[in-house]
């Protein structure tokens, strides 16, 4: 009677066992997805979109993963805009990605002046979603007083869906002044030497994303520097405690490390979030006036949606190198770069710190196209060769540009933002404003 008992009982918590065990099986399998797909598609191949998100079919489930895989899509050159809808079919989700492709073969353009006050311009012609995959090539050829020229390719996803390739060849001849101080410790400028600059050779970079929010770069590029006097500036050549070779060159080697974390929310023309990006840059083979050894940038971007129609945007750039007393170094004040207003390389230096902080207001929204308003403020500062880091911030080394501009941006097409922006100077270091042009956002 007692063994009944027992065999009663196991034969009781086998049965209680298989049935939760059934249900919960039952639970798990209603919620696997059975299909994953995409609509909206034109140009970007549904295949290479299935190899990067991270929604699968015969997995859960996961809400977490689809806001993921959107603003994973979203980032694309290649895309617009994305949205998703899941729908429940008996005990299975369906989910759907909807996708709203840019127009990514875009010709560009960029006008200005150059060094010498002529006419400088530059085109470019790239596509950003080559074969639907989001492999970018092209290239541009400038003319800013001399001739250059780049090629460009770039496949973020050659091998997995988080390793790729690009490679790159320019080669770039600008006119650059260089600027000689008296360095008896008034620091005032002697004379400003016009020289040709020349940089030209091919770099590889392998691309490397780590997860959602972190990426890597590292870079290799072998290239050759020239400096050249122009004709008619020799007389202006101070260089001091050096042999005479006023006009250096040097084939060098440059490594390149960069990490960068992205947390971005894009809509449209709205921005919202965090990005940094920290670069190391190392070269072999300096010379006696070309004396980089090492470069760090760190540039941190913060941006917030206000109301409706507004975006506050936020950038801060450092840039360090390797003490160097020559006048030749590495990092410049320039209206493109960080100072608009200021105009084109109007100082050099060792380190340059830059803060841009703007606010952008939809004036105007129809269809695919937006007016959007701009006013800013640029502030920058430079350390000139031979001097300590803390007079970075000196008063005749500080230059303030606030400034307004207007953008006109089509929503369709990737990058088409046609910026015109103009800073006033309120210190007094330098030109007093200026019109800057360009193409896509400032930052």
């Amino acid at each position: 009677m007692k063994r009944s008992y027992h065999y009663a009982l196991s034969i009781s918590i086998i049965l209680i066992f298989t049935f939760f065990s059934s249900a919960l099986q039952a639970q798990t399998q209603s919620k696997n997805i059975s299909e994953l797909n995409f609509t909206g598609l034109k140009k970007t191949k549904s295949s290479f979109l299935r190899r990067i998100v991270k929604v699968k079919v015969g997995e859960q489930l996961d809400s977490l993963k689809i806001k993921t895989d959107i603003e994973r899509i979203k980032r694309l050159d290649g895309i617009a805009f994305a949205t998703y809808s899941v729908k429940k079919e008996a005990d299975t989700y369906v989910v759907n990605y909807d996708i709203k492709e840019n127009f990514s073969i875009i010709p560009g353009a960029r006008i200005g002046q150059a060094n010498d006050g002529s006419f400088s311009y530059r085109v470019s012609a790239f596509e950003f979603n080559g074969l639907g995959r989001n492999i970018t090539f092209g290239g541009f050829y400038q003319k800013e007083v001399f001739d250059g020229f780049g090629v460009f390719l770039n496949h973020p996803y050659l091998f997995t869906n988080k390793l790729g390739l690009g490679v790159n060849y320019q080669d770039v001849t600008t006119q650059q002044p260089i600027f000689f101080f008296d360095r008896t410790g008034t620091e005032e400028l002697k004379t400003q030497t016009n020289y040709t600059f020349t940089r030209t050779g091919p770099e590889v970079i392998l691309f490397y994303e780590k997860d959602f929010n972190n990426r890597f770069e590292f870079g290799v590029k072998y290239f050759k520097d020239e400096y050249q006097v122009i004709e008619g500036d020799e007389d202006n050549i101070l260089i001091d405690n050096v042999s005479d070779k006023p006009e250096p060159e040097a084939t060098q080697l440059l490594t390149r490390l960069s990490y960068e974390y992205v947390d971005l929310d894009l809509t449209y023309q709205y921005t919202e979030g965090f990005r940094n990006r920290l670069e190391g840059n190392y070269f072999f083979g300096t010379e006696e006036l070309l004396q980089t050894e090492y470069l760090i940038n760190n540039t941190t971007q913060y941006f917030k949606r206000l109301g409706a129609r507004g975006n506050f945007a936020t950038q801060l750039q450092i840039q360090y190198s390797n003490p160097i007393s020559s006048e030749f170094t590495p990092l410049t004040i320039d209206n493109q770069l960080n100072t608009r207003g200021a105009g084109n390389t109007i100082d050099r230096g060792t380190a340059v710190f830059a803060l841009n902080t703007e606010y952008r207001h939809t004036l105007y929204e129809k269809n695919w196209f937006v007016l959007q308003g701009n006013s800013f403020v640029d502030v920058s500062a430079v350390r000139r060769p031979s001097l300590d880091f803390n007079q970075l911030l000196e008063e005749d080394k500080l230059r303030i540009y606030p400034g307004i501009g207007i953008r006109f941006i089509h929503k369709r097409i990737f990058n088409a933002v046609i910026r015109l922006d103009y800073g006033v100077n309120v210190l007094g270091n330098g030109d007093a404003g200026g019109l800057v042009f360009g193409i896509g956002q400032y930052f």
